[in-house]
């Protein structure tokens, strides 16, 4: 497992890491941007965080970098903040979830899949779930349920989540490293 980081700062009702409480362990904040998901007719249907990541070959060595694709930008369908605002928070949300998943680091106050109401929880696990999914097989797994059973408590954190998707993204890498 990674470095575990301590949750300083404060939001509503909760404690989390930011951005800044991670770069103040001295861990590198990688270059990060959002990029659509485009559908047929030119309208973006979804959009991600992406963190440029170094390639690093057998060695130890940085052959390159490679923007990897990190957490999904979900805004609230019930919220009480105007557009702009619902947005920067689901940005916010997304980009610290991208740089905790990707680098491989825990928080020490683990919570659910966050969300404002029970619904929007719902949507937000099984958006997680299906996303872990593509990702598995793109790993070449062929049963996505067991696994995901197997790597899963009787809840469904942010962490849990985090670990699985770190897992899957080193085990797609290894993959693609193989074949060259």
């Amino acid at each position: 497992m990674g470095t575990i980081i301590g949750n300083k700062s404060e939001g509503h009702n909760y404690h989390y890491a930011s951005l800044a409480d991670i770069a103040r362990q001295g861990i590198e904040i990688p270059p990060m941007r959002v990029a659509p998901v485009i559908d047929n007719e030119g309208r973006i249907v979804a959009e991600y965080v992406e963190a440029l990541i170094p390639d690093i070959n057998s060695k130890g060595e940085k052959v390159g970098e490679e923007w990897i694709r990190g957490a999904r930008i979900v805004v609230p369908s019930s919220t009480r903040m105007n557009e702009a605002q619902a947005y920067g928070s689901a940005l916010t949300y997304a980009r610290r979830y991208t740089v905790l998943t990707l680098l491989g680091i825990a928080c020490d106050d683990d919570d659910k899949i966050e969300s404002h109401s029970e619904a929007d929880q719902k949507a937000n696990e099984e958006r997680a779930k299906e996303e872990l999914r593509d990702l598995y097989e793109k790993a070449g797994g062929a049963d996505f349920d067991a696994w995901f059973t197997k790597n899963t408590s009787k809840v469904f954190t942010n962490t849990t989540y985090a670990q699985m998707k770190t897992t899957l993204i080193k085990q797609i890498n290894k993959k693609a490293e193989e074949k060259k």
